[in-house]
């Protein structure tokens, strides 16, 4: 996991090595919030982004989720949300999985090892094993606008 403002260069350049990453980044920091909303390719197959948005809820009404071979890059357009994370192992049993989005869900285990806020001009990276429950309303769900990056893990190294 990694976070930071898009804005912010100079703090997470140094530590961003792999080009399809940098790519990314550089995409959502010249475009990502002009984009209208749908999925939109990036070049490589499964390399896409989504632009959408929804409402936050409370976090007892959100679910984890987990992408076994999908690098998340989520950027807050506009609005705020809470995203809760924790190792995949520690969920317990899968309730589902959709090969086509490369999603598992998961019940609920509670407590989370780590909350992140994103907030207007936020990012975070989610690799592959770190479950995470997005949608969670910091006070009153409110209306937001994000984008998610999805990277192909198998891209990362080449």
């Amino acid at each position: 996991m990694f976070t930071c403002s898009i804005w912010q260069t100079h703090l997470w350049q140094p530590f961003v090595r792999e080009r399809v990453l940098i790519e990314s980044l550089a995409w959502i920091d010249k475009q990502g919030v002009t984009f209208a909303e749908g999925i939109h390719e990036l070049g490589e197959p499964g390399w896409y982004v989504n632009v959408h948005g929804y409402t936050t809820k409370p976090r007892q009404d959100c679910t984890w989720e987990n992408h076994p071979a999908t690098i998340d890059i989520q950027y807050m357009i506009s609005g705020e949300e809470a995203i809760d994370v924790a190792p995949v192992g520690e969920l317990g049993g899968r309730v589902s999985f959709d090969a086509g989005t490369d999603t598992e869900k998961f019940g609920d285990i509670g407590v989370a090892h780590s909350t992140v806020v994103l907030r207007s001009g936020d990012f975070l990276v989610l690799l592959p094993g770190e479950a995470h429950r997005p949608k969670v309303a910091m006070h009153e769900p409110s209306a937001l606008r994000k984008l998610v990056v999805k990277v192909p893990a198998r891209l990362v190294g080449q």
